[in-house]
């Protein structure tokens, strides 16, 4: 069975002639008989009784051709959704960001999603970096904005990178670190640090900045995936937040955060995303793709 047969059925009932129908689906009249004989045959029931008035449906055809309607009405309506797929106006997509990309980029970018494409759902994870990388190479994520260190080299994932940023060590105004130049990292275990939780590679070589011996578990007295809150309490209390330029770049204006001036200390962020290899994203999720990368350069 197929749509351009049951088209034939609804044509046939709603015509009453086979002359009428064949015309109005643009086939001869023999080719249109064999279409409507051939789906008799393949049902095994009679769907219409041919008299001197013309083309009568049969109890049974009349059911069927009712069912055929809300069929081919269904068809007409994937269709047109697959066109908005296309368009990126209807669709789903699900992605994942850890805590730097969701507090730099997802308003912005949820925002512009919303605004330039008010039908598509869009579903996003905002959490720890190891928990998004094993979503998505199980389907359930079709990509993940990550740091680009986190994807285990022998993933099943490919990243590309988005952006390099600088990050640093914060302190609110008035704090007693503020103020001084050529601290070391060594200065900050005064002090209680906070930060977004750390792969093992990160958290090593914090260690090693720290001068903490062979071992010797990391002092970090919070670790938040949610970057907004940590700036936030930075703001509060004496604890040294390591985040990136982009992060706290308003309350750095408004006063609020200073980023400490250390010695030989650059530690970078890479932005990139995570997807699995080889693997063709929807349209919907290359339209977030895009509005992401475009929301990257205007950091």
């Amino acid at each position: 069975m197929n749509l351009r047969r049951l088209e034939h059925l609804v044509a046939l009932a709603e015509e009453g002639a086979f002359a009428a129908a064949a015309r109005r689906c643009h086939l001869s009249q023999p080719a249109f008989s064999r279409s409507i004989q051939g789906l008799e045959e393949e049902l095994g029931v009679a769907l219409f009784d041919r008299t001197r008035q013309g083309v009568v449906a049969t109890a049974a055809g009349r059911h069927l051709v009712d069912r055929a309607r809300r069929v081919l009405r269904e068809a007409r309506g994937l269709r047109r959704d697959a066109d908005l797929i296309r368009q990126q106006d209807l669709g789903e997509v699900r992605f994942g960001a850890g805590a730097f990309p969701s507090a730099v980029l997802l308003p912005g970018v949820l925002a512009d999603l919303m605004n330039a494409h008010p039908r598509l759902k869009v579903r996003v994870e905002v959490g720890e970096w190891a928990g998004l990388l094993r979503k998505v190479e199980a389907e359930q994520l079709d990509f993940a904005v990550v740091e680009r260190r986190t994807v285990p080299p022998d993933s099943a994932l490919e990243t590309r990178l988005l952006a390099v940023e600088a990050a640093g060590w914060y302190v609110r105004g008035g704090h007693p670190l503020a103020a001084r130049r050529g601290l070391a990292v060594t200065d900050l275990r005064a002090y209680p640090l906070v930060s977004v939780p750390l792969p093992a590679a990160a958290r090593e070589r914090l260690g090693r900045e720290l001068g903490l011996a062979h071992g010797e578990a990391l002092p970090l007295a919070l670790e938040c995936n949610d970057l907004i809150a940590l700036r936030e309490v930075v703001t509060r209390t004496d604890a040294v937040l390591s985040a990136t330029p982009s992060v706290c770049r308003d309350e750095v204006a408004r006063g609020r955060l200073v980023r400490l001036d250390l010695e030989r200390v650059r530690p970078k962020v890479e932005f990139a995303v995570a997807r699995l290899a080889q693997r063709t994203l929807s349209p919907a999720a290359e339209k977030a793709l895009a509005l992401i990368e475009r929301s990257v350069g205007r950091l």
